[in-house]
């Protein structure tokens, strides 16, 4: 869990475009898959590399798409019997939509990724020491926290992880998780994830 990357990103990708859904770096993300075209798609990524990006819409129709996205390897994949699919992806980058190469019946990507960036890291542990303490207000007011969340917030020491981590289990507005997503900077996606918290806990 200490990483960033897990392995190297093919150029193209097919892209599930789900409303109010982020897929950070290292976060693990259950879906269940019924739509036909989802379907489809699965079917083509567990042939190939097993890569799967995660997008939000800009609008209700999905015309227009978020640009910056997450992009996860299927870890695991159950079929149902009647066609539908429970997985679980696992999020290994950042990544930057640069060109459709397929939008329909779902969209096909190419894609470059994002990596962190350490930008200034001056008072990055006095951050860290007060993300913990946002974390422990949480539990304190009673929300229950993934079983094994504490005890690799303790143990991380990836900074740009643990941002992530948070992020992906604490923060409830998807406009917040997608400007997190969007910020490749680790200092301010830090300061950028405690302000989201303190504006949720207020």
């Amino acid at each position: 869990m200490n990483g960033e990357k897990i392995q190297e990103l093919p150029a193209v990708i097919p892209v599930m475009v789900l409303p109010g859904v982020t897929l950070f770096p290292n976060a693990l993300l259950p879906l269940y898959i019924f739509e036909p075209r989802y379907r489809a798609m699965l079917d083509e990524a567990l042939g190939s590399e097993r890569m799967v990006a995660m997008a939000m819409p800009r609008d209700q129709e999905e015309n227009e798409v978020e640009m910056i996205a997450g992009a996860g390897l299927l870890r695991a994949c159950i079929r149902n019997d009647n066609g539908t699919s429970n997985l679980i992806l696992q999020g290994v980058s950042r990544i930057r939509f640069t060109a459709w190469e397929q939008k329909e019946p779902y969209r096909i990507a190419r894609i470059e990724p994002i990596e962190s960036l350490p930008g200034d890291s001056s008072d990055l542990d006095a951050k860290v020491t007060q993300l913990h303490a946002l974390c422990a207000r949480f539990k304190e007011q009673g929300i229950e926290l993934p079983s094994q969340f504490e005890a690799y917030l303790n143990q991380i020491t990836n900074i740009g992880v643990i941002t992530d981590l948070v992020a992906s289990t604490l923060v409830s507005s998807a406009s917040a998780r997608q400007m997190l997503l969007e910020e490749a900077e680790i200092p301010r996606r830090l300061e950028k994830l405690l302000v989201a918290l303190r504006t949720q806990l207020s």
